[in-house]
C-alpha cells in the first residue's frame, strides 16, 4: 500500500478520529455533558465510517458503500446537535431519525436500483457538503452568542471541508478526476488530507468550548456562592439588629424582672447582716437566708442569660431543643409587658416531649415576634388571651399562636410576612419577613391565617427530631 495513496489517507483518518474521540471523551468525562457525548459519538462513528470506506473491495458493498456513507451523514447530524445542545435549541429527535431515513433511502436507491457510480457519488457528496456548511453556520452562530472561540474554530474547519467537497464534486463532474476516492491521484490526496486537517481543527475547537464553557460556569457557581454569602451574612446582622431592637423594646419588662430578685438578694442580705451584728440568728436560720440568696442569684443570672443568648450575634448553631420549654422561656421576656397590657397566656401542652433542631437564638427570635404581634394586635381588647398550642403531625412539629382579638383584614392577609409591610404606626415590617426567613433555613414555614374561631392564627411548622 503506498504512503500517499487515498486509501492510507482516508485509513489513518479512521484510526485518529477514534483516538480523537476517546481522548476526548477521557478528558473531560467528568462534566458528564450530553452534547459532549455526542460531539465524541460523532468522531468515533467518523473513524468507523473512514475504515469502511479506506477497506472498500476487502469488505462487503454494504459495509464498504452504505454503512459507511451512513456512519459520515450522522457524524456531522451528532455534531450539530451538540453544537445546538450548547445554544439551548436542540433539533427533535424524530426529525434527525426522519433525515438519515431519507438519505439511506435515496442513497440505497441510486445504488441498488439505479445504478450509476457517478449519480450515487454526486448525491453523496453533495449532501455532505450542505450538511457541512450547516455545520459551520450552527458553530458559527454559538461563537457569534456566546462569544466562543472555539466554536468558530469549528465553523472554519467545517467551511473547509465544504469547499473540499465542493471542489471533489466539481473535478469529477469535469472529469478530471475519477468518482472513486481510492484511488492514487492528488486530487483524492488532498480531498482525504484536508478532513484529516478538519477532523484536527474542529476538535481542538470543541475542547476549547468545553473548557471555556466549565470555567464560565466556574465563575457562575463561584459568584453565586459569594452572594449568597453575603446574603447569609445580611440576613444574619438584619436578625441580631431586630433582636437588639426587640431587646430595647423589652428593656422596661426585663428591667422590673431582673428587679425582682436582685431586690430580694439586698434584702436577705441586709438581714442576715442585721441579724449577725446583733447576734440573735442561729444557724438554721442564717442557712436559710443563704439559701435564698442563692436562689434569686440562680434567677437573676438565667434572665442574664436569656438576654445575652438572645442578643450574641454568632453565627447558626443547630442543637437539639425542646420546642415547649423554648416557648416558656420566651414568654418569660415579655411577661412584665404582658401583665401590663393584662394579656394572658395560656399554654395547651402536648402530649409528648417536641424536639426539633435548629439554633435556639434563632427560633427565640420567630416565636418573641409572634407573642410581639399577638400583644399589639390585643390592645382594643377587654378580655386579651393569647392561646400558644403544640402538636406533632407526620413528623412535623407546630407550635400555633392565636390571639383572641378581630384579626387580619384582605389587605393585610395578602401582604403580611413581606419585608416593609406592617400594619402599625411604628412598625418597620421586617419582623415576619425575617422570622419566616429564618424558619425556611430550618427547613419550615410560618405561615398567617386568621382562625376560625376570630383572632389571627401563627403557625410555625418545623420538622421534628426524635432523641434516639
Amino acid at each position: 500500500m503506498n504512503l500517499f495513496d487515498a486509501r492510507t489517507v482516508f485509513l489513518f483518518h479512521g484510526i485518529l478520529s477514534v483516538m480523537v474521540s476517546f481522548a476526548l471523551w477521557g478528558t473531560l468525562k467528568r462534566r458528564n455533558i450530553l452534547g459532549l457525548s455526542l460531539w465524541c459519538s460523532a468522531s468515533f462513528i467518523l473513524g468507523i465510517g473512514m475504515i469502511l470506506l479506506a477497506l472498500r473491495g476487502l469488505l462487503p458493498d454494504v459495509l464498504s458503500f452504505t454503512v459507511a456513507n451512513v456512519f459520515l451523514y450522522g457524524h456531522t447530524v451528532l455534531r450539530i446537535q451538540s453544537i445546538r445542545l450548547v445554544l439551548g435549541t436542540p433539533e427533535p429527535a424524530y426529525r434527525i431519525i426522519l433525515g438519515v431515513l431519507l438519505f439511506l433511502s435515496v442513497y440505497e436507491y441510486l445504488r441498488l436500483v439505479i445504478g450509476g457510480d457517478l449519480l450515487r457519488f454526486s448525491f453523496s457528496v453533495l449532501v455532505f457538503a450542505l450538511m457541512s456548511l450547516r455545520l459551520a453556520w450552527w458553530a458559527w452562530r454559538l461563537g457569534s452568542q456566546e462569544s466562543f472561540r472555539g466554536a468558530q474554530w469549528i465553523a472554519w474547519a467545517a467551511l473547509l471541508l465544504a469547499v473540499t467537497y465542493v471542489l471533489r464534486l466539481i473535478s469529477v463532474a469535469t472529469g478530471i478526476a475519477e468518482s472513486s476516492i481510492l484511488t492514487r491521484d492528488l486530487n483524492a490526496f488532498v480531498f482525504g488530507t484536508a478532513g484529516i486537517f478538519s477532523l484536527v481543527f474542529s476538535n481542538v475547537g470543541y475542547l476549547g468550548i468545553a473548557l471555556e464553557q466549565s470555567i464560565r460556569n466556574q465563575i457562575t457557581a463561584a459568584k453565586a456562592q459569594a452572594r449568597a454569602e453575603e446574603n447569609q451574612r445580611l440576613s444574619e446582622q438584619i436578625a441580631q439588629l431586630d433582636r437588639q431592637r426587640n431587646l430595647g423594646i423589652l428593656s422596661a419588662s426585663l428591667g422590673h424582672e431582673l428587679n425582682q430578685p436582685l431586690t430580694a438578694i439586698l434584702t436577705n442580705t441586709q438581714v442576715a447582716g442585721r441579724g449577725l451584728r446583733l447576734g440573735r440568728f442561729d444557724k438554721i436560720q442564717l442557712l436559710d437566708l443563704i439559701e435564698r440568696i442563692e436562689t434569686n442569684t440562680q434567677r437573676a443570672s438565667q434572665i442574664i442569660e436569656r438576654i445575652r443568648n438572645f442578643i450574641r450575634p454568632t453565627g447558626t448553631r443547630s442543637t437539639l431543643i425542646d420546642i415547649e420549654k423554648l416557648a416558656h422561656d420566651v414568654a418569660a421576656l415579655v411577661a412584665h409587658e404582658a401583665q401590663q397590657r393584662q394579656v394572658q397566656f395560656n399554654f395547651l401542652p402536648a402530649s409528648t416531649l417536641l424536639h426539633v433542631n435548629g439554633d435556639s437564638v434563632q427560633l427565640s427570635q420567630i416565636i418573641l415576634n409572634l407573642y410581639r404581634n399577638a400583644m399589639d394586635a390585643l390592645i382594643e381588647s377587654t378580655q386579651a388571651e393569647i392561646q400558644i398550642h403544640f402538636e406533632e403531625r407526620n413528623g412535623r412539629v407546630l407550635l400555633a399562636v392565636r390571639d383572641n382579638g378581630s384579626g387580619l383584614n384582605a389587605a393585610a392577609l395578602a401582604h403580611v410576612g413581606e419585608a416593609f409591610f406592617t400594619t402599625k404606626d411604628n412598625g418597620l415590617g421586617m419582623g415576619l419577613s425575617i422570622s419566616r426567613h429564618i424558619a425556611e433555613q430550618h427547613g419550615g414555614t410560618l405561615r398567617l391565617i386568621n382562625a376560625e374561631s376570630g383572632g389571627a392564627l401563627a403557625i410555625l411548622d418545623l420538622p421534628s427530631k426524635s432523641i434516639s
